[in-house]
């Protein structure tokens, strides 16, 4: 009878919502206008966490997706950006390519990705283990990383956008063809329907009133003649720019809304005893956020839209798999940092990081100092990976190299702090950008040192936004958990994003993925 108990316990399906870029205060900022049964109700109904922060740097799309459905920091589950330096190749490569694999629905090479350089089993994978993968566990986002690195090692399927037509494909890791669902789904050119129209205010641009007036410099434009105001022709832009223009609109979250349902539906999820995930991860908010900026109107238009997507996804499954019946959380995989022009012009200290004067004055410093060589082999990220055959070679000690870099970059302008390997190796002062550059760094795949820009400094224009630092802007995001197991309230105290994992997995009733975070947020919890 208690197996039995426990077993029933189990939601059927389990949903994880990740929105690329959503800053915690959001919530607040548009509350007033959100409708009642999209974040208002996953917040009335559910459970808000409203001190939850992400701990390591850079706190970008990959590593946020990492860490959120592993439950573990980028020095363990190694995807530590979404492109990196790698030593051994002398190349860059992203957190999920994979030349032996090749696209499914495409002939391009888009889908040649997996979960390969991902070194920690996630949620998606305990979950299958769990119910000896009889489960599913599906990936969907418009960008690749976002689909693939949530559903772990044996996800069932990843679906992300090919934005050369606007159509969902897939890797030959996970199957030889698109089943005939999302063949069916293609056919009917849910983006070029969807963009036809462009993209209209959703209500009258004078009831924007939480974001500055449509037409600032602090916005990029979409097209090289033109301007960042309403209306937006989407289907002009979706040809000059592929799809990634649709994807900046609102309407890409609409498209994932309608691929999560047919996923529900035709892959049967939540149907059977055995539980399933599906892991969303809206792309929109983040592309716009980069474009537009957090403080401006489209930003505005494309939340408000969002929440009434996942007022609709929230009728779906209480429809399809029932009310009390799946368990669903939402956070995001980064925050994002005032536009800095915006910043300056209300007298906010900010500014533009010049990270190619910074390579160059430091290679200049070093061969000066040290003598004509290669010193620095890549600066990414915010890492100096500095040429360790070249040290070895010469007998010269890293610490002497590591000095001489500190010297240099704690003389240019908009450097606030600099770690080398050696120092994070070792007990640090317990401050913001130490504890986030020690879990962000991995001994396997990281540089030698870490730089921390100023407050407000990013390597990123005047117009539209970025993120990837240790600060509250860029950290602080949302987690809301909602559905089976759950108790309503709202949680104060501080949390960490690794938390959302093992929480899930307690209230499921399943294994904590291999390296998650053990600290549960238990007032989250019924039981």
């Amino acid at each position: 009878m208690a197996c039995l108990a426990i077993a029933q316990d189990q939601p059927k399906l389990i949903v994880g919502v990740v929105v690329d870029q959503m800053r915690q205060d959001y919530l607040y900022r548009y509350w007033d206008k959100f409708g009642d049964e999209g974040f208002k109700r996953l917040i009335n109904e559910g459970h808000l966490c409203k001190n939850a922060h992400f701990n390591f740097i850079p706190t970008h799309t990959g590593p946020g997706h990492a860490t959120v459905y592993s439950g573990a920091q980028p020095k363990n589950h190694g995807i530590i950006a979404n492109n990196w330096y790698e030593r051994a190749s002398g190349d860059m490569v992203n957190c999920v390519s994979d030349p032996d694999q090749s696209s499914v629905g495409s002939e391009g090479d888009q889908g040649k990705i997996s979960p390969h350089r991902m070194l920690a089993p996630t949620l998606g994978d305990a979950i299958r283990i769990s119910n000896q993968f009889k489960g599913k566990s599906i990936g969907i986002s418009l960008k690749d990383r976002s689909a693939v690195l949530p559903i772990g090692h044996s996800g069932t399927a990843a679906y992300f956008i090919d934005h050369e037509n606007g159509n969902f494909i897939s890797s030959s890791y996970y199957m030889d063809e698109l089943p005939k669902w999302m063949k069916t789904f293609n056919k009917q050119k849910h983006a070029d329907r969807l963009s036809r129209d462009g993209w209209e205010p959703m209500l009258a641009i004078e009831r924007y009133t939480e974001s500055t007036a449509d037409d600032t410099p602090y916005e990029r434009v979409l097209t090289a003649e033109g301007r960042p105001v309403f209306p937006y022709d989407l289907p002009e832009l979706n040809k000059e720019k592929g799809y990634y223009a649709f994807g900046t609109s609102p309407f890409g979250n609409t498209i994932l809304r309608l691929l999560a349902e047919q996923a529900i539906i035709n892959e049967d999820l939540g149907q059977d005893a055995f539980t399933d995930l599906l892991s969303i991860s809206f792309s929109s908010p983040d592309l716009a956020g980069h474009v537009f900026g957090p403080q401006s109107i489209e930003v505005e238009d494309v939340y408000l839209r969002l929440d009434e997507e996942i007022a609709r996804l929230l009728t779906s499954l209480d429809e399809r798999v029932g009310k009390g019946e799946y368990l669903l959380f939402l956070t995001a995989d980064h925050a994002a940092a005032p536009v800095h022009s915006y910043m300056k012009d209300n007298k906010i200290p900010a500014e533009y990081f010049d990270a190619k004067a910074f390579q160059e004055g430091m290679i200049a410093h070093l061969n000066e100092a040290l003598g004509e060589a290669e010193w620095v082999l890549n600066y990414s990220n915010q890492q100096v990976f500095l040429n360790q055959d070249l040290m070895r070679s010469r007998k010269m000690e890293a610490k002497k190299v590591m000095e001489e870099v500190e010297r240099y970059a704690l003389s240019f302008r908009g450097v606030a702090g600099v770690l080398s390997t050696k120092q994070l190796q070792h007990p640090l002062p317990d401050d913001q950008f130490s504890t986030a550059a020690k879990n962000g760094w991995n001994q396997l795949r990281s540089g030698d040192i870490v730089i921390q820009y100023l407050p407000g400094w990013m390597q990123h224009d005047g117009q539209g936004t970025s993120h990837g630092s240790s600060y509250n802007y860029d950290s602080h995001v949302p987690i809301i958990f909602f559905g089976k197991g759950i108790a309503h309230g709202v949680t104060l105290d501080p949390v960490d994003v690794t938390q959302i994992a093992p929480t899930v997995s307690v209230a499921a009733s399943i294994a904590f993925a291999m390296m998650s975070d053990r600290e549960v947020i238990s007032g989250a919890l019924k039981h």
